[in-house]
């Protein structure tokens, strides 16, 4: 009794491999397929995450370096290091900080900043021929203008 078991579970096991054989390929196939997919939507989640950080660092750039420039007595080259600070926590290069012109009876102040996608994206350019992230603040300066006369004796 235990010849004719051994028999069956080798005929058994044969039939299996038989049935498993056209399938050995067929895996490394089907991984070569979907870790293209896997890698490519990996990649475009990194370059959406330091698109958005890029977007965000831009708009804080410019608020902050508005602020730095609305008070009295602050000049174009503190508000312009302010943005640059800000920005080089990201980018070394690629991007631009335009102040107007201030002075003394400036009622606004306002700040551009501009950052080049071809410079510090990695996938980005080849889907946006002309990319550029741009953010302009526009805050309303604190100046004395005068309108409270000192008292004279």
């Amino acid at each position: 009794m235990n010849s004719s078991f051994a028999l069956n579970t080798t005929n058994r096991q044969q039939r299996i491999w038989r049935r498993r054989k056209p399938r050995v390929g067929a895996v490394m196939v089907e991984f070569a397929i979907v870790a293209n997919l896997l890698f490519c939507m990996i990649f475009v989640s990194f370059e959406f995450a330091r698109f958005h950080l890029a977007r965000n660092l831009t708009q804080d750039a410019a608020y902050y370096a508005a602020r730095q420039a609305m008070v009295p007595g602050a000049t174009a080259a503190e508000a312009k290091r302010e943005a640059t600070k800000i920005l080089s926590a990201m980018f070394s290069q690629g991007y631009e900080v335009v102040i107007a012109p201030l002075g003394q009876q400036a009622d606004s102040v306002v700040v551009t900043v501009s950052v080049d996608l071809h410079k510090v994206a990695f996938f980005a350019p080849m889907f946006l021929p002309d990319g550029k992230l741009t953010s302009v603040a526009t805050l309303k300066t604190e100046r004395y203008r005068g309108y409270y006369r000192q008292a004279t004796s």
